[in-house]
C-alpha cells in the first residue's frame, strides 16, 4: 500500500520557512517566505502582535497591501501606485478627434 504525503495541516504546523498564519478560507497555511527569526510574512505580521509592537495599516494608495505606521512616508515615496509624473511630451487626448478646430491650435500655441 503506498504511503500517503502528509500535508503541513495534517502534522499540525506549516512548511519550514514558510508563514505560520492558517488561512482558514483555503484551508492550509500561508506560503510565503518568513524572514530569518519570523514566525509570520510580510502580511501576516499583523497576527504577530505580541512579537512586534509595531501597528501595519493599509496602504492609503492601494489597499491591497499594508505597511508599516511609522514608514508610511518612505513607502509614499515609493509605492507602485503612486501617480507618477507624465512627461513633457505628454498631452492629454491628443489622438481622441477634433471637438474644435480652433481649440486644437490654442492649446498648442
Amino acid at each position: 500500500m503506498a504511503a500517503t504525503a502528509r500535508t503541513p495541516h495534517a502534522t499540525g504546523f506549516p512548511a519550514e520557512g514558510r508563514c505560520s498564519y492558517y488561512v482558514e478560507k483555503k484551508k492550509r497555511f500561508c506560503r510565503m517566505v518568513v524572514a530569518a527569526g519570523k514566525r509570520f510574512c510580510g502580511e501576516h505580521a499583523g497576527a504577530a502582535e505580541e512579537e512586534n509592537a509595531r501597528k501595519r495599516i493599509l496602504c492609503p494608495l492601494d489597499p491591497k497591501h499594508t505597511v508599516y505606521e511609522d514608514q508610511l512616508s518612505k513607502h509614499l515615496k515609493k509605492c507602485n501606485s503612486r501617480e507618477k509624473p507624465k512627461p513633457d511630451f505628454f498631452i492629454q487626448d491628443i489622438n481622441a478627434g477634433l471637438k474644435d478646430e480652433t481649440e486644437i491650435t490654442e492649446q498648442l500655441v
